[in-house]
C-alpha cells in the first residue's frame, strides 16, 4: 500500500518511461494502418503501459484516464493520466505530443502534489512538485518576462462553435499566433518561457489533458483561469471539461480576458 511517503517522482517517471517504450514499439505499425485506427492503437498501447506498470507497483491509486478508470491498492490517491495528449498529432507525424500524469491527495486539482509531462518525440520531461518549483530535464524553469499582448507569442486553439466570436479580437490584436494541438505541451511551453500565453476557450479541454501541466505552470510562476475563475479548481474526472487561459503574468492574463470581452 502507498502512503504519503510514496516517492511520486519515481512513480511518475516510471509510468512515463513505460508509455514511451510502448509508443516506440507501436510506431512501426504506422505505415500499415489508417491514421484514425493508428491513433486508437496509440491510445490503447499507452493506457496499457500505465496499467501494467501500476499492477507491478505498490502504489495505492485511483487511475483517472481519458481511456478509462482503474483502482489499484485501495486508491488512496488520484492518478490523473492522459497517456497520449496530442494523439492526432502523433498519428499523423506532427509535433508535439506528450504523456501527462499527475498525482493528487484529493479528487480535485487543488490536491495535486506532483505532475509530469513528457514529450513523446524528444523525451524532454517537465516535472513539478507542489511548493518545490518546476524543471525541464532536471533544470529549473521560469516563465518569460511580461510582454504586452501585441508583442507576445500566443498559443490559441480555435474551432467552430458559439465561442468562436470571443477569439476575434485576440486574433486581430496579436502579431504572433501558434496552434500546437497539445494542451499539456502548450502550457509547459508557457512555463518554460517558449510561449507567453495559451488560450483555449472552447470549453472542451479535459482535466486529464492539463492537470499535470497546470502544476508545472503554477510552480514556474505562471497564472491561469479555469472557466473565468483565477486559479480555478476542478474535479479530476474524465468528464470534466473547461475553458482555459494561461499566461506568464497577471497583467498579460488581464489583457487577454479584456480583449475577449470587447466587441
Amino acid at each position: 500500500m502507498a502512503s504519503s511517503k510514496t516517492d511520486w517522482r519515481r512513480v511518475l517517471y516510471l509510468l512515463s518511461e513505460n508509455v514511451q517504450a510502448g509508443i516506440r514499439d507501436a510506431m512501426p505499425r504506422k505505415q500499415s494502418m489508417a491514421a484514425p485506427r493508428f491513433k486508437q492503437l496509440l491510445d490503447q498501447v499507452a493506457q496499457q503501459a500505465i496499467v501494467d506498470a501500476l499492477r507491478g507497483s505498490e502504489a495505492s491509486v485511483r487511475l483517472v484516464s481519458e481511456e478509462g478508470d482503474h483502482l489499484f491498492g485501495g486508491g488512496a490517491f488520484t492518478l490523473v493520466a492522459d497517456p497520449v495528449d496530442g494523439s492526432t498529432n502523433l498519428s499523423r507525424g506532427l509535433r508535439p505530443a506528450a504523456t501527462s500524469l499527475s498525482i493528487s491527495e484529493t479528487a480535485t486539482q487543488g490536491g495535486v502534489v506532483a505532475g509530469i509531462v513528457s514529450d513523446l518525440y524528444t523525451g524532454e520531461t517537465y516535472y513539478a512538485e507542489r511548493g518545490r518549483g518546476a524543471t525541464l530535464d532536471g533544470r529549473p524553469i521560469r516563465v518569460a518576462q511580461q510582454k504586452e499582448y501585441g508583442r507576445a507569442l500566443i498559443s490559441i486553439d480555435v474551432s467552430k462553435g458559439p465561442r468562436l466570436e470571443l477569439t476575434r479580437r485576440l486574433i486581430e490584436e496579436s502579431s504572433h499566433l501558434r496552434s500546437e494541438g497539445c494542451s499539456s505541451m502548450s502550457l509547459c511551453h508557457v512555463a518554460s518561457g517558449s510561449l507567453d500565453a495559451h488560450i483555449d476557450i472552447r470549453g472542451i479541454v479535459r482535466a486529464t489533458d492539463v492537470s499535470a501541466a497546470l502544476l508545472v505552470l503554477k510552480e514556474a510562476g505562471g497564472v491561469y483561469t479555469v472557466d473565468g475563475a483565477p486559479g480555478g479548481d476542478f474535479r479530476l474526472t474524465r468528464q470534466t471539461r473547461m475553458a482555459l487561459v494561461a499566461a506568464t503574468s497577471q497583467g498579460l492574463l488581464d489583457e487577454i480576458t479584456g480583449l475577449m470581452g470587447q466587441p
